[in-house]
């Protein structure tokens, strides 16, 4: 259920409670359980201002649903469910949704209630989430004046593997995203691949302007801004915006055009004079740069007209580089960006998906993980493989070397003797790696 809740509270969902997890007389505690919260089953216990379990007649593995008064209004065996199962894991999360829409805002989903992500957006009020099916949606995207959320729930910790099925493209058009109507952080979107977009000068995957969203968790790639000028090929951020843009992988991205003049900037990120984003923040927050390209800031470029000797740098903590460090071509001015804390990208960056040739390695799920991870790769020829998990000091963790079959393999890591942090999952057959991060909370 830790989950559960931490996917709500992704999507903006900020009114629903999992107040405990029951137990029996027979464990002290159970794995999962949100904050260590338990109810005994039989006793009549009111804490925090918890109902009284009695008066629904509670039995073991049961859960329940109850309304903004308290009142029950559906329970069912959880144990009926397998958390690491795509389609229960996205039942359950619908099933609060949906009781949480009785009486509240609506979850609107494409393509179940509308053909295209833009109807679903001019339908929506402030407040509404906008699920996405698994698919790729060619056209331009606008959030108009709604603050609402756009997310694909297969973003989720079991599954981020398949953010790369919800794909936002933008056909070669403008920018795939436009959020230009004041929205502020309550406006969130989360988990799509976001590709082809092209602005003649602002943002050709995302243009935030005078406004200030959340974008969590993109993959934003192959975007083009620019024609004689430009700026900002994967996320251009101009008039007065605060957006937060956590954990998004930001790559290929370029910013170009037909005039020889040196006017192009901020390859992957672009940030204007009045805009004050944060980017990244933490070891879950951080945003990854890499292979982006412009004239100046190939990675990040903040626009500037006064002294910069002065002024106050924007904070992006926690984010990885393909050099930390990064240099002044990567980032532009280096004394305009706050990037303590950075990483370098070798054991992250990641080669596209090609199980066609040699291997691939999935994400590692469930993600984050305590204490166990399923490991999953597909392979095309057998051979010897080699397995190493490193710590995020570059520690060799676990090393061993397999003799594998074609098809597809997995094994269960248990790190129940390691400390919480990030762990990077290395699976490499004679010169060729593929490498994944996974999050071990304790």
């Amino acid at each position: 259920m830790n989950t559960v809740y931490d996917d709500l509270a992704s999507m903006g969902v900020n009114d629903v409670r999992i107040i405990g997890v029951g137990k029996d007389e027979y464990n002290s505690s159970l794995e999962g359980m949100i904050n260590g919260r338990d109810l005994p089953w039989v006793a009549d216990v009111e804490e925090d201002g918890y109902p009284v379990w009695e008066d629904y007649g509670a039995v073991q593995r049961s859960t329940y649903f109850l309304d903004r008064e308290g009142d029950l209004i559906y329970q069912f065996n959880i144990t009926t469910l397998d958390h690491t199962d795509p389609e229960d894991y996205n039942y359950l999360i619908n099933l609060i949704l949906d009781y949480r829409a009785n009486n509240g805002p609506s979850v609107i989903r494409v393509m179940q209630d509308s053909s295209t992500i833009q109807q679903a957006i001019e339908s929506a009020a402030d407040g509404d989430i906008v699920l996405v099916e698994p698919g790729s949606y060619v056209g331009n995207i606008n959030f108009l004046d709604k603050n609402i959320t756009l997310a694909s729930l297969i973003y989720s910790g079991f599954r981020p593997d398949e953010i790369e099925n919800a794909i936002l493209d933008g056909g070669g058009e403008g920018p795939v995203i436009t959020i230009n109507e004041g929205q502020d952080q309550s406006t969130i979107l989360l988990g799509f691949e976001i590709k082809n977009g092209s602005s003649e000068e602002y943002g050709g995957g995302i243009l935030v302007e005078n406004s200030s969203p959340t974008i969590d968790r993109n993959i934003i790639h192959n975007n083009h801004a620019g024609s004689c000028g430009g700026a900002g090929g994967g996320i251009a951020v101009i008039g007065e915006s605060y957006p937060h843009i956590f954990g998004n992988t930001i790559y290929e991205n370029n910013v170009s055009g037909d005039c020889d003049c040196i006017c192009y900037f901020g390859g992957g990120l672009y940030v204007d004079t009045p805009s004050w984003p944060i980017v990244g923040g933490s070891l879950t927050l951080g945003n990854t740069f890499y292979d982006n390209a412009s004239d100046y800031g190939f990675q990040l470029f903040r626009d500037h007209t006064q002294d910069t000797s002065i002024w106050t740098p924007i904070y992006a903590h926690h984010n990885y580089f393909t050099f930390c460090p990064p240099d002044s071509p990567d980032v532009y001015p280096l004394n305009g960006w706050d990037l303590e804390n950075c990483h370098t990208i070798d054991l992250v960056k990641n080669a596209p998906p090609l199980p066609e040739k040699d291997f691939y390695l999935h994400p590692i799920y469930p993600n984050p993980f305590n204490p166990s991870a399923t490991v999953k790769f597909d392979i095309a020829h057998s051979g010897i493989f080699d397995i190493s998990i490193y710590n995020i000091l570059g520690k060799v963790i676990m090393s061993d070397q397999m003799q594998l079959n074609t098809g597809a393999h997995q094994f269960q890591w248990n790190a129940s003797s390691s400390p919480s942090g990030i762990y990077f999952i290395r699976l490499g057959y004679g010169t060729n790696f593929r490498t994944e991060k996974a999050l071990l909370v304790k």
